[in-house]
């Protein structure tokens, strides 16, 4: 049931009731008065109109961070595909949905491919003080965005990394719930995709050398990403 409901709430564009103090995890928000966020955020959206895109990656730091500690393994992986960065260190829900609000995402034709890793900041930013059920729907919210500006594109979603050195971690257990939720919802043409395991030995600690700081991954991870994502992306491609 609470798929349905959730669902619901995206599209009736229902609004959420949060304490004054504590912003929408639905709401745009920008970060333009941060002069590197803005001269990130103006340099991927010139890469938008320019450059062709049939895969498009959309999210934080972790996403980001492909243009520099995984740049050899997106050169290999991703490059070859057409695939562009929409990423932004830092990010949260509001501020992704800002983005994609106020660029309208200027691609040259819609991509075949959105990727969306989003939601982990929410859970630091407000130190697991933000309902599980709030950051998922802000998650989701980033979809339904996806899904209305490129009506025949398929969305990966893919489930927020582990974060934390144990599995005992708050912001890892707190993940793990909005993980829960965006497992069970189901939206057209979206792909929720979990590969977090693969990061994780029996145990669910992080296999040696794959992360940095028990949140980002090192060149070791992303290559773990994208040969955990390729096959999923490949047959959407091959469908279009």
């Amino acid at each position: 049931m609470r798929k349905f409901i959730l669902s619901a709430v995206l599209f009736l564009g229902c609004s959420l009731s949060v304490a004054t103090a504590q912003a929408s995890p639905i709401d745009p928000e920008t970060k333009s008065q941060q002069a590197w966020w803005k001269n990130r955020y103006e340099d991927q959206v010139k890469a938008l109109k320019e450059q062709p895109c049939d895969i498009l990656f959309l999210g934080d730091s972790i996403t980001d961070y492909w243009a520099t500690t995984g740049k050899k393994v997106w050169d290999s992986a991703w490059a070859p595909l057409k695939a562009l960065n929409f990423g932004i260190s830092g990010d949260k829900t509001g501020n992704l949905i800002w983005r994609i609000d106020d660029s309208k995402l200027p691609t040259l034709s819609d991509p075949k491919v959105c990727v969306v890793m989003i939601g982990t900041n929410n859970t630091g930013h407000y130190k697991c003080g933000e309902a599980p059920e709030k950051t998922a729907i802000g998650v989701l919210t980033v979809v339904q965005r996806l899904l209305l500006r490129y009506p025949d594109t398929q969305v990966v979603l893919l489930a927020i990394f582990p974060r934390g050195a144990t599995p005992q971690d708050p912001m890892r257990i707190h993940n793990d719930k909005i993980n829960k939720i965006l497992a069970a919802t189901r939206l057209p043409r979206m792909h929720f995709v979990d590969i977090n395991k693969k990061f994780l030995d029996p145990h669910g600690q992080f296999l040696p050398g794959v992360t940095k700081d028990q949140l980002h991954p090192t060149e070791k991870g992303y290559q773990i990403w994208a040969s955990s994502l390729l096959p999923t992306v490949k047959k959407i491609l091959t469908q279009q």
